[in-house]
């Protein structure tokens, strides 16, 4: 199985090998500067395609095996989620409830109006309801006169979703699956018991931020941000007049839980930092750089605190939050969502893969990971039938993601 994990800043491919029912061996993971891509969307469809193709080079070198599909993860700002519930009748005379049943109620749910320029993604079933009983995960076979569905639908830009699909085409490269990376993410690094309770997901990547509730073991809400750790390096840069690639290098260095009033200027250290040209240098205090980082830090913890209101999700989320993503990685990230927010704030790492490698269990790897453990479950890319064009790609997922959270 392959997985690729397409990101404003990184672009992530990773093989495993299907080793029995939720156990795979993860073989490699590549990660290589993304082209063509910004806030989560193909800007230039040559350049991503040419940083896919490299990604996947790299694995095959890494793995000795050739590449021919792989399921994609992505996101982008103009993803969204929406909730429907609908009802229909029995339509057996026993009122044992058929797949007929189950699908009439399905496709009802999702007759959602959308603009023409909007599609659904892919559906997600959260539960169904049988004669006012919930939290039934499967209807089928189960007695009633009443059947509710309430699902939540992914929604996105019918062009983002093309575009995708013709970079992967330039490169010869079958696209098994499209995916909403929060699924995948929370796949790898959310624990079933957080799911079930109510948990916020926080991936914070390089151009894009998703904030995703799960409720009941299934995703109830989600939408993307357009801010990410890279506005914290153009921060640092513009006001260090610094080139990125130090800048990057000064936040990686950088702990923000360091950073206290009590703090003074006598035990403060300093940093040499050059120019945009790479020349000479010059101290600053480290002081200052944490102070920046900060606050655009405590920005990003703002916004999802009022992303999370906006949604009626605090109250649903009594297993707090986890943040994940390489924009999580920053030490004392977690310290100041948790100072801020006033809640259980962990940092998500993709451990419920066993015998994963260290070098692959940190935060910037979730999505990949849990693309692989979706792939291993729902795709057997030997044996599905290939569908041309961008409706079967729609119908495939569809077929995928009926029992996704089960």
């Amino acid at each position: 199985m392959v997985a690729l994990d397409i990101g404003s800043h990184t672009i992530k491919a990773a093989m495993a090998e299907v080793l029995g029912l939720d156990h795979i061996n993860v073989l490699g993971i590549s990660s290589l500067p993304a082209k063509g891509i910004k806030k989560g969307h193909i800007v230039d469809i040559e350049a991503a395609a040419q940083g896919m193709e490299e990604a996947l080079n790299a694995l095959e070198r890494l793995t000795g095996v050739e590449i021919n599909g792989a399921l994609i993860g992505f996101s982008g700002t103009s993803l969204s989620t929406l909730n429907n519930h609908t009802v229909v009748a029995v339509g057996t005379p026993s009122y044992e409830i058929s797949p007929e049943d189950k699908n009439r109620v399905l496709q009802s749910a999702r007759n959602i109006s959308l603009p023409p320029d909007k599609g659904i993604v892919q559906t997600v079933e959260r539960q169904y309801i049988i004669d006012g009983y919930d939290g039934v995960k499967e209807p089928i076979g189960m007695v009633g006169s009443r059947l509710e569905a309430e699902i939540t639908v992914v929604v996105a830009a019918v062009a983002a979703v093309q575009n995708l699909q013709r970079s992967a085409g330039r490169i010869n490269l079958e696209v098994e699956g499209l995916v909403f990376n929060p699924l995948l993410t929370s796949e790898a690094v959310l624990m079933p018991t957080e799911m079930e309770m109510g948990v916020a997901l926080v991936d914070i990547g390089g151009g894009t931020i998703d904030v995703s509730v799960f409720e009941r073991g299934s995703l109830l809400c989600a939408s993307v941000l357009p801010l990410g750790g890279e506005h914290i390096t153009r921060d640092l840069a513009i006001i260090l007049k610094t080139s990125l690639e130090e800048a990057a290098s000064l936040k990686e260095q950088s702990d923000i839980s360091s950073l206290r009033p009590e703090d003074s200027a006598a035990e403060e250290g300093f940093v040499d930092v050059r120019d945009v040209q790479g020349q000479g240098g010059r101290q600053v205090s480290q002081q200052l750089v944490t102070e920046i980082i900060s606050a655009r830090v405590l920005e990003i913890a703002q916004m999802v605190y009022a992303e999370l209101r906006q949604s009626d999700s605090l109250e649903r989320i009594p297993a707090g939050i986890v943040l994940t993503g390489g924009g999580a990685e920053l030490s004392g990230t977690t310290s100041l969502f948790e100072d801020y927010l006033g809640m259980p704030v962990r940092l998500g790492t993709p451990d419920r893969v066993p015998g994963l490698a260290g070098e692959y269990r940190q935060p910037r790897f979730g999505a990949v990971v849990g693309g692989l453990m979706c792939a291993a479950r729902h795709v057997e890319p030997r044996k599905i039938e290939s569908k041309r064009g961008l409706s079967g790609l729609f119908d495939r997922m569809g077929d995928w993601y009926k029992d996704f959270f089960r």
